[in-house]
């Protein structure tokens, strides 16, 4: 849980705003970077599944001339629509992070029955859900001068570095994720822009339905080292994107 106690809140004087958004805000590491960009003075829009989910609440209503909140399902057109007509009063989009996402099942062998069906769920998520928001505000993404997408990915995502024999649905999925990633890095980059593909780490989050205690890495490091990556280091733009972990080493699509 975010400690609201120690963030700032008084944006500095005399610095431009910036504008961020972030989906998969309703806990773990959406949260924490929330918490972070909040206290760097970026104007945030935080985005969630769940409106029960309060933990945002809480962070915003500490910076309430910087921060809104909306509720966003970004495996469906029509929330995504919606967020799109929501945001419409912003200037522009600096940094775009896509952070939501699921897991699905992870156990299942080839010689298991396999539901396909949940598959293609976390693939709508994932890969497609990304792409969604993405197509939906790259028009607020161009107004800005850093032009800049950050898509959640994992090293789960990586072919080159492949050892699990299982996992189908999550492994699948974001492999396509750093594939959509490129596809709209190779059309932005041309106008000074880039996507920048991250593997935050094992993160303790509630994604498995309860706590991970088996992670390596609290969501509050990871957004530290993620938001450090891409925001305090000079990221060179490359012809394909930067396929990075949350402290800056280069991973193998």
């Amino acid at each position: 849980m975010i400690d609201i106690s120690m963030i700032p809140v008084t944006v500095q004087k005399g610095l431009t705003m910036k504008y961020a958004l972030i989906t998969g805000c309703d806990h773990g590491l959406g949260l924490a970077l929330a918490s972070e960009l909040l206290s760097r003075g970026y104007y945030t829009v935080a985005c969630r599944l769940n409106p029960g989910e309060q933990q945002i609440d809480a962070l915003c209503h500490s910076f309430p001339e910087q921060s809104e909140i909306h509720t966003l399902d970004i495996s469906r057109d029509d929330s995504v629509t919606q967020l799109k007509e929501d945001t419409g009063h912003l200037p522009c989009l600096d940094l775009l992070i896509n952070c939501a996402g699921i897991l699905g099942v992870m156990e299942n062998s080839p010689e298991e029955p396999l539901d396909f069906d949940r598959m293609l769920s976390v693939i709508n998520v994932n890969a497609v859900g990304t792409l969604r928001v993405t197509s939906a505000l790259l028009p607020l993404v161009e107004k800005s001068q850093d032009k800049t997408i950050l898509n959640i990915s994992s090293e789960a995502g990586s072919i080159q570095d492949c050892w699990r024999k299982g996992w189908f649905g999550y492994c699948m999925s974001k492999s396509a994720n750093n594939m959509q990633g490129t596809l709209i890095h190779n059309w932005l980059r041309s106008k000074g822009g880039q996507v920048i593909q991250m593997h935050p780490g094992h993160v303790a989050t509630f994604m498995r339905g309860h706590l991970d205690l088996t992670a390596t890495v609290t969501p509050a490091a990871s957004a530290k080292g993620i938001l450090k990556t891409v925001l305090d280091q000079s990221i060179p733009v490359r012809d394909i994107p930067l396929y990075l972990d949350y402290t800056g080493k280069e991973l193998r699509y």
